[in-house]
Order: C-alpha cells, then structure tokens, then sequence
C-alpha cells in the first residue's frame, strides 16, 4: 500500500502565509519599459517555478510505501523421554509414554496449521536435549522412552540457549513432572521459569501420571550416614533411613556389614526395624569398634519381605577409613582467681571436641588452692597425644610433672597452650621446662601475679579479629575450611574475640610459624606453630573462640578445635604414611564429578614438593583411566568425571621422588546401583503447575494433555499478535533533482536579468 505524507515547515498556517507572500511578489514585473512581453513572461516563469519548488520544499512531502510482514517466531514443545514415561499408570492401563505420544497425535491437525505461521521444534530431553524431527504435523518420536534422568531445569535452560536468537512465542512441556538428575544437571526448574517470566514467555505444562501410585510395596535403605575417618578401638555410629512403602506394623531385621581384611563382608550388627502404621521412614543405628586400621567397605541392608519387587534398593554401602587410635587429650584448665571457676572458654572448648567420637578429652581444673600438684602417675597412665594448657599458672604443677609433659612432648606428644592471664610469661613459664617447647621466647619481666590489673605490654584488652597470616594462596591445615584451602572469607566473617596475650613477631623460635594474626595494622600473632624434638606445639594467644559459637557460627568453632588437635598429634592428613591419598566423599551419584587430594612426606613428615605422582582411577569394568595432576604448596589435586557406571571404584596413586618410589596410596569411592526414574517414580503435577504459574502473566498455565488441541486453536488466533507494519519512507523534498533544479531556476533567472541590462 502506497500513501503520501506531508509536514509543512512551521505549521500550515506558516507555509500558507509564505505562499502569500511568493505569490504577492509575482505581481511586482520587470520594468515594461525595459523589456519586451516576451522577457517579462520568462522572467516571472523562473520566478514562479522558483516559489513553487520552494513551497515544494516547505510542505517536505514523503512518498510512504507499508506492507504486513508476520514476525519470525519459534513454538516450542518439550517432551520427557526419560525412563519413568514407562511408568502404566495412564488411563486404560497405557504408559505415560504411549498417553504422551497419543496426545500428540490428536494435536497433529492444529500443529500442521501452525507451522504455516511459525518454526514448530520439538525438542526430546532426559538428561540431555535432542531436537527431533516433524513433518506434516507429526513429530518423530522413538518407540520407548528410556532416558536415565529427567533434568527439566537444565533442559528448559539448554533450549533457550540454543533459541536465543528466535523470538520463542511459548514453551509447551509435556512430562510426568518429576525432577530426577544428577549435578551437574540439577538445576532447578523454578530458576528458568523465573528467566521466561520476565521475558514474557508463556509455559504451558501438560502432566503425565499419577502422583500417588500405589503400584508396589518397597522397604529401602536411605540417607546413610558414616564418617569418612575413624580410628581404631574407638566406636562407630552408622545411621541410615528405612524407607516403608506400602508396609506396616511389621517387624524386619536390619543389619550391618564390614568388611574384613580377606575383602568378605561380616555382619557385626543387627536391629530390628519396628514399622508402625503412620510413620514410612524409620531411622536406625548401628555401633561397632574397629579394631584394625585401613579402609573398608560398611553396607547397611534390611532383609527383603516375600514378594518384594524392587531389591536392589534394599542396602546402601560407603567406605570409611580406620585410622591408628583415637587421640587422647589432657585439658589442663585454670581457675580465674585462687578457689576460684574456670572461664567460659573450657566448657565450649570441651564441647567442640565432644562432638567427635574419635577425640578423648580429659579436663582437669587447677584452681590453686593447692599448689605444686603432682600429675606424672596420671601422665605414665594416660598415654596421653595432645596436652591442652589453658590460662595455667606454673605454680598448679610440681617441676617434675611439667618436666614429663615437656619429655611426651619431645616424644611425639602434641603441646598447645592457650591464651589467658596466667599463660605464657605471665604465668611464669618462662623459667619452666615448657620454655623450650613453646615456639615463642619469654621475657624476663612478665611474671605476673594473681590479683593484678592485666598488664598492657603482656595482654591485648581490644577486640581482634582472627584471620589466617598472608603466607601465600594456602592456608595452615589447621584454619583450612574447604578443600580449596581459601579459607580467608569465612575467617574474615567471624566475630571479633575478647582481646589476646601480647606475642612479639620479634621473639619467636627460628622454627616457629605465625599462622593466624590480627586483622588490624600490627597484625599481631594470634596462632603460632612450632616443633619440639617429634612432637608439634602451638601458642594460641585467644582464649574467646566461645564467641563464635554464640554468634551462630559453632561449625567453624568446632571445626577449628578439631584440626587444631589433630595437627597436635599428627593426624591430620597423613596418618604416619610416606604417600597419602583423601577424597572428599564417598558415595557419588552418577555423572558426578570425583575431587581428591594426595600427597607424600619425607622422613621428618614434611610436606614433599619434589614428588612425581602417577595417578589412575580403575572403573567397575576393570578399565583404568589416567590423571593428571595439579600441584600445590603442601598437596597435589585431581578430579576425576567417568562416574557413568554404577559401582566400586579404587584411586591409585604412585609416589616417587629422584626416581625412588616413595610408595603407593590407594582410595576406594562407590556409584550406586540406584535408577532415580523407576526408584521414585511418582509424577509431580503441582510442580508442572507451580513452573506455569510462575509465567501466568504472560499466559501460561497448567494444563490437561486433553487441553492441548484447544490450547493451539488458541495460539492460532494469536498469530496477528506476531505481524508487523513495517513502513518504507521516501522523501521527495530533500534529494539532489530538486536542489539542483532550485539552483538551476535562480541562476538561469540571474543570467537573464544581468544579459538584459536589469543587474
């Protein structure tokens, strides 16, 4: 369609006013004395055509040439091919899958009509999306459906990847709704509904299945829970979940199984599982002692009632790790003043150790009302691997029983005295047989006596925050928080303590190390480590780590105290072994990525950053992978992603140092033999609903697979909503013809008036 515009310069009223005025000067002629009739016509001809191009000009006419173009636009539809399409619980006993591909079958005819005006995909996901192929209203579907995971949220992502440059009219997702996958293909559905619904994409979702079933009974074992280390003649908990389905007020036997050195699972524990009629989960327990150090296989299993279908859900298994012995600590704590009670730090410190089963802690309160004690009988009976001296002063203990802690210590034992009053100098130990062990040199002058103002060249009175010393990318074992070593947020995000001892950087042993400092300017030194003959020490100049507990961060309290004792007594990575390897879980699911460290030690059990490592992962099928590593200050790492088959899995790792092999470390890791789809097959329509209405002002909704015919009628009569005018403007004022013809006009106009003696 062809239309003309015009736009007067100044209004219509301006253009019609200068059209007055050019024409008024038409009847001002030449001279006719000058001139013959013939000049005067030409003359006011040039003169005339030049007001008439002008007003030409001033009224800026536009040639408008529209036509209706129908925008570009993708309807998309999303069908669950995963595994619990299989699922016969349709109307007339079909198979979601056989409802679905039925469903579109009736749609064929509006599908056929929609294509005319839009790009129809269709997409299949599980795990994965694959766009699959139409013709003439029918999609190419495949004849069963038996994709291992439904991802819908990755698969809702993958899809608008993949249409980001289509302008997608609406989504139409036809699924069971049960969200069933693995990372790294767990992303939540509701996150990309979210992302539609501020694009104003419609999802339309049509639900397969039922969501109660009630097709089997199922008695499983869920949620098993058991630490990665123990140690040996210490006792276990494992604890797991019976899940009953379809089960009640029976009675079945649950037991647990280790395994022994000859690799044969034995039953070392049996409970009885009591279901009742209300309750489908039933937590139990299991304790046992290990006896011998190494890694073993645990399996918890509950037997299997007659006519049960699903068996391989009925036992769950993991790996732990039994390392040599529990630790044994003496927690030596001082009374505040002379008869008096302890502070508030050793009842939170005591509760941090108590919360593991492997740390033995033995408190004893010295409050002065008799001095000089002899401890060194309960010393030689309680084999003790880490001494904790906590604001002691050194009058508590006779010499001779602070000499024997100082001679364990030389031997192995660990040392950490901890901040206080009476700690350090203050407390006289400067002339004690501590002296030597401590990594830090005390002075002359700091005695201080009970009943004193806290001195302020011995004692920090201001709050410090505790964060890790600057020493490079890693952290200290002890302050580690995360396999990646930065720890340097989480610490920076605890609440200041209530002061410290005053430690100089300046007297510190040549061996001593400050791995924890204040966060002000004087970065004074809060945590310092050292060695003395075999043994580890520390001096912790904080004696208020009671306040990150009260302030909702007990984790990092209780994690903090615990890697604290175990670096003490050498436990902390390596067990006493040249090669060491350690992963960060146990049980994976399928798909999962595997991170693991390692490392090896030299004679004095240092880290050794000269190793050479040769590291394989063997797979259920026999098949080795090799890895490369990546290495760090103290530890190396490698990741390992061929977790596509279920079952057991050994990490090998070869150590070797100037071509002299150091030794070999191994590490077992399990995938079980779990199907999501068809071990919770349940569908879930009120997600699909919920992932709708999210989109529910753009249009979207939930719907009945019956619905989805009338759902396309619907989006038929939408299609004008998609079209565009588009409008092609030529301007006639404004081209070079018109211009050079204006010129032309007044330069002719002037030629002829200064030839016939007018200029």
């Amino acid at each position: 369609m062809t239309s003309w515009s015009i736009d007067p310069v100044g209004g219509p009223w301006f253009t019609f006013v200068v059209a007055c005025v050019l024409a008024a000067t038409l009847l001002i002629g030449p001279s006719k004395r000058r001139l013959t009739i013939r000049q005067r016509a030409v003359l006011v001809g040039l003169r005339a055509a030049t007001a008439l191009l002008l007003l030409f000009a001033m009224l800026r006419p536009t040639l408008v040439a529209t036509e209706i173009r129908k925008l570009p636009g993708s309807l998309v539809l999303m069908v669950d091919s995963s595994r619990s399409m299989q699922i016969t619980d349709s109307v007339g006993g079909a198979s979601r899958w056989k409802a679905l591909k039925s469903t579109l079958q009736s749609a064929s005819d509006q599908l056929l009509d929609l294509a005319e005006a839009w790009d129809i995909k269709t997409y299949l996901f599980d795990d994965s999306v694959d766009l699959t192929q139409s013709s003439e209203g029918q999609i190419t579907l495949p004849e069963q459906a038996d994709g291992p995971q439904t991802a819908i949220g990755s698969a809702m992502d993958d899809v608008l990847s993949r249409e980001a440059q289509q302008r997608v009219v609406a989504i139409l997702l036809l699924s069971d709704g049960a969200q069933r996958s693995y990372a790294p293909r767990d992303l939540p559905p509701q996150t990309v509904a979210q992302r539609l619904a501020v694009d104003s994409i419609p999802l339309y979702t049509f639900a397969f299945g039922k969501p109660a079933l009630g097709l089997q009974s199922d008695l499983r074992i869920e949620s098993l829970l058991a630490n990665d280390i123990v140690f040996s003649e210490t006792p276990v908990t494992i604890r797991a979940e019976v899940a009953a389905d379809g089960y009640i007020n029976q009675t079945y036997k649950a037991q647990l199984l280790w395994e022994t050195p000859d690799g044969e699972m034995e039953v070392v524990d049996t409970q009885q599982v009591d279901i009742g009629n209300d309750g489908r989960r039933i937590p139990v327990s299991f304790t046992y002692t290990p006896l011998i150090p190494g890694e073993f296989k645990v399996s918890v299993q509950i037997e299997s009632p007659t006519g049960e279908l699903a068996t391989n859900n009925n036992s769950q298994s993991t790996f732990v790790s039994v390392m040599k012995g529990g630790i044994n600590v003496l927690y030596l704590a001082g009374s505040t003043s002379i008869g008096g009670g302890p502070g508030i730090e050793p009842r939170f410190v005591r509760s941090a150790l108590a919360a593991h089963a492997d740390i033995h802690v033995r408190y004893d309160l010295l409050n002065y009302r008799k001095k000089e004690i002899d401890i060194r009988q309960q010393l030689r009976d309680g084999k003790y691997d880490v001494y904790l001296v906590g604001d002691v002063d050194v009058m508590a203990l006779d010499a001779p029983s602070w000499q024997m802690i100082a001679d364990q210590v030389e031997q192995g034992a660990g040392l950490a005295m901890l901040g206080g009053f009476h700690s350090f100098g203050p407390g006289g130990f400067r002339d004690s047989p501590l002296a030597g062990a401590l990594p830090i040199i005390m002075g002359r002058a700091e005695r201080q006596n009970f009943g004193e103002r806290p001195r302020e060249d011995m004692h920090l009175l201001q709050p410090l925050k505790f964060v890790p010393e600057q020493t490079g990318e890693q952290v200290h074992p002890i302050l580690e928080l995360n396999t990646e070593g930065d720890a340097t947020l989480d610490w920076a995000s605890l609440p200041p303590l209530d002061g410290a001892n005053r430690l100089d950087r300046t007297q510190l042993k040549p061996n001593a190390q400050v791995i924890a400092c204040s966060d002000d300017a004087r970065r004074w030194p809060l945590l310092v480590t050292g060695a003395w003959g075999s043994g580890r020490t520390a001096a912790l100049a904080v004696d208020s780590t009671w306040r990150w507990q009260m302030e909702g961060h007990g984790d990092i309290q209780r994690r903090f105290w615990r890697q604290l004792v175990l670096w003490l007594a050498r436990k902390d990575d390596t067990d006493g072994q040249a090669v060491w390897v350690r992963l960060d879980g146990r049980r994976y699911q399928r798909g999962s990525r595997v991170d693991f460290s390692f490392g090896a030690v030299s004679d004095n059990n240092q880290p050794l950053s000269s190793a050479v490592y040769d590291i394989e992962v063997q797979k259920p099928d026999g098949s080795a992978v090799p890895l490369r590593a990546s290495n760090q200050a103290d530890k190396s790492l490698a990741s390992f992603v061929e977790t596509d088959l279920a079952g057991e899995y050994r990490v090998t790792v070869h150590a070797s140092n100037e071509n002299q092999l150091l030794g070999t470390a191994q590490a077992r890791f399990l995938v079980p033999d779990q199907d999501m789809e068809l071990d919770q097959p349940a569908a879930e329509p009120t997600l699909l609903a919920a992932l709708a209405n999210l989109t529910s002002e753009a249009g979207g909704q939930g719907l009945a697979p019956e619905e989805l015919p009338e759902l396309l009628e619907q989006l038929k009569s939408r299609t004008a909503e998609f079209e565009e005018e588009i409008s092609r403007h030529r301007r006639l004022w404004d081209t070079w013809p018109l211009f050079l013809s204006f010129v032309a006009i007044l330069g002719s106009e002037w030629f002829l008036r200064k030839r016939w003696g007018l200029v």
